[in-house]
């Protein structure tokens, strides 16, 4: 027959807090406490791929009238909008995808 194990030697298990980017998305401390609706956290990420969109339109715009001569500045503004905005419709297909689902479940 085993021994009985002895574990006050062990040291202490603390948990540690997740850190992942969206993982605490409209959460406070609480469990089940919501800080905010996943709706109102969507329309601020669609306000800020749109402000992208204006800073990168603003920067062309500045380029094409000799405003400016940073192309660079341009460039990182483009690229930056163009791939927020990738983000936000792949966001967009999976929410879509994931309504289609719940509805072919209910059938």
């Amino acid at each position: 027959m085993a021994s009985p194990v002895n574990i006050t030697g062990l040291p202490s298990v603390q948990s540690v807090l997740e850190r992942r980017p969206g993982a605490m998305v409209g959460r406070t401390g609480a469990p089940h406490e919501v800080a905010r609706p996943f709706v109102q956290f969507l329309e601020e990420q669609v306000t800020k791929v749109n402000t992208l969109h204006h800073e990168a339109d603003e920067a062309v715009a500045a380029m094409a009238t000799g405003r400016s001569n940073n192309i660079h500045e341009m460039m990182i503004s483009l690229e930056k909008a163009d791939v927020s905005f990738r983000l936000l419709a792949k966001v967009r297909n999976k929410a879509i995808d994931a309504y289609q689902e719940i509805m072919r479940m209910s059938i």
